[in-house]
């Protein structure tokens, strides 16, 4: 676990309180993301120069399919600091030109766990560790949404179908969100 991490937690857990009504941590990590001046127009470049070969009908779903693992990785590993190594995508789906869906997964560390634990307990707030790494992780991708705009240049946003969490040995959790993309 990096420091960058640590920071990312204690700022977010600051400024939102993890707190998933009126959208305010999803909110802030929208904010958080464009901050990013080197790394947030280094993607928009980067789904820019794949968007003409998809531009013809729209199909963004198809672009995101088709280069998943490069544009969440880059997302969420330079934007809030997940590790490469613990993040993993299965099941690309884009059953049309507007609908995207992808199962996302990510294994918190023993030393992730205990920052967000920290922050928790630092700020009083009353959840579990479960339910804020959960929030963490879906909300980070679903701040997303909004880049996808800027490309598309209409309305997208992502929903969570399914989220569970599963314990694992080392103090570690995994986090498995079935997440869809869709037109506004």
């Amino acid at each position: 676990m990096s420091i960058i991490f640590r920071k990312f937690i204690t700022r977010v857990g600051h400024q939102s309180e993890f707190k998933p009504l009126k959208n305010q941590l999803l909110n802030y990590l929208k904010k958080e993301s464009e901050n990013k001046y080197k790394n947030y127009p280094r993607l928009l470049k980067l789904m820019q120069d794949y968007w003409p070969e998809y531009q013809d009908r729209s199909r963004i779903s198809h672009l995101l399919k088709d280069h998943h693992e490069e544009i969440f990785t880059l997302y969420l590993n330079t934007f809030f600091h997940f590790r490469k190594r613990g993040l993993s995508y299965e099941d690309p789906e884009a059953p049309t030109p507007v609908d995207f869906k992808l199962v996302f997964k990510y294994i918190y560390n023993s030393k992730e766990i205990e920052v967000v634990e920290d922050v928790i307990k630092e700020l009083r707030i009353k959840a579990s560790t479960e339910s804020i790494l959960k929030r963490i992780f879906i909300f980070a991708i679903s701040s997303f949404g909004y880049l996808v705009e800027q490309i598309f240049g209409r309305p997208f946003a992502f929903q969570f179908f399914d989220i569970t969490s599963n314990p694992l040995p080392n103090d570690e959790c995994e986090v498995i969100a079935i997440i869809s993309g869709r037109e506004q």
